[in-house]
């Protein structure tokens, strides 16, 4: 991007306002794309924040219990409720 803007500077500094004319275009079209990219990520970093569990049934010395997922430590038994087909 840089180089780009470099070459765009000494295009207009020689006149070749064609060349320019070509490198803006080029530059505008590399900050939309960049653009549209971030807030898809963005979207989808959401949208996987979403999935994360707030909680976990863990159990914990013998007791079955509910406890919120950072609060989670080594030793822990995790009971995962079972996958339907």
């Amino acid at each position: 991007m840089l180089v780009l803007l470099l070459a765009l500077g000494v295009s207009f500094g020689i006149q070749s306002w064609i060349e320019a004319g070509v490198i803006a275009a080029v530059v505008c079209l590399n900050i939309v794309v960049g653009f549209f990219q971030e807030y898809s990520a963005e979207r989808t970093m959401e949208s996987l924040r979403g999935l994360s569990s707030p909680s976990a049934n863990v159990i914990r010395h013998g007791h079955s219990k509910q406890i919120p997922s950072p609060e989670l430590v080594p030793g822990d038994l995790i009971e995962v409720p079972p996958l339907h087909p």
